[in-house]
């Protein structure tokens, strides 16, 4: 029973950290899509936020995945995680701030 309780924890953390970036990554696109492409590109049509994170999900198909292994001593984890959870968000500020200079 507690093979199958921690095989459930990490199915759970990993569905969760996935669902996290799709939505993160999707809430990204769907405003970048409305701020910069649909105005180049008027006759893309236009999306939902759930489109947007659909979309992602696609795209996350086709990311590669790091084949490099360092020993863990080489590795700083906790700058890597922090750096995955804020991406999204400094990307969608950095973005917000072009837009506001674009328009």
């Amino acid at each position: 029973m507690e093979i199958f309780g921690i095989v459930f924890l990490f199915v759970t953390v990993v569905a969760l950290a996935l669902l996290y970036g799709a939505v993160s990554w999707g809430l990204v696109m769907y405003k970048f899509w409305y701020w910069f492409l649909l105005p180049v590109f008027p006759s893309l049509p236009q999306i939902t936020f759930l489109h947007a994170v659909g979309l992602m999900f696609f795209i996350g198909l086709f990311k590669g995945v790091e084949t490099q292994v360092l020993k863990k001593e080489y590795k700083d984890e906790t700058s890597a995680t922090l750096a995955a959870l804020l991406a999204p968000w400094l990307t969608l500020i950095v973005g917000w701030i072009v837009w506001l200079v674009i328009y």
